[in-house]
C-alpha cells in the first residue's frame, strides 16, 4: 500500500528551463546566506560559511523533510513546484546523497558549469549532471 504522504509525480511533465533557472537562482541565494552571515560576525568564519554553502549546494536535493518542507527538494525547487527524480524508479532523491552530489559536480567545474547550466535548453532538457546521475527534473 502506498503511503498517503508520498507525492504522486507524473514523470512525463518535465520542469521548464525557466522553472529550473529560478529554482537555481533561489538556491544560489540560500546557499550564500551562511557566507554573508558569518562574514558579518567575523572574517575568520568566512571559510566555515563557504563549507556550509557548498554542503547545501551539493546535497540540496537529498535533504530530509523539515516539518512539511523540503523532503527531497531544495528550497528553490520546493518554491517552484519542481522535483528531481531518478529516471529508472521515479523515486525522489530524499536521503540519496550520492546521486544528489553526482548531479551537482558538473556545476563546480570552472567554465564547464556555464555550458552545463545552458543544457537545460537542449532538446532533452538535461544537464550533464542529470545524465551522469540518471535523473530528471519534473513538476512536483
Amino acid at each position: 500500500m502506498e503511503s498517503p504522504y508520498a507525492p504522486v509525480i507524473n514523470a512525463s511533465i518535465k520542469a521548464t528551463p525557466l522553472q529550473r533557472f529560478i529554482a537555481a537562482f533561489i538556491d544560489g541565494i540560500i546557499g550564500n546566506v551562511p557566507i554573508w552571515l558569518l562574514m558579518i560576525v567575523s572574517w575568520k568564519l568566512v571559510t566555515v560559511g563557504y563549507i556550509v554553502a557548498i554542503g547545501y549546494l551539493l546535497t540540496k536535493d537529498a535533504l530530509p523533510a523539515v516539518g512539511d518542507f523540503l523532503g527531497g527538494q531544495s528550497v528553490g525547487k520546493k518554491l517552484m513546484g519542481i522535483k528531481v527524480i531518478k529516471e529508472d524508479t521515479g523515486g525522489s532523491l530524499l536521503g540519496d546523497y550520492g546521486t544528489a552530489i553526482t548531479r551537482q559536480i558538473s556545476l563546480l567545474i570552472p567554465f564547464f558549469n556555464l555550458i552545463d547550466a545552458l543544457m537545460v535548453f537542449s532538446a532533452d532538457g538535461k544537464r550533464f549532471g542529470d545524465k551522469w546521475a540518471k535523473t530528471v527534473v519534473v513538476k512536483a
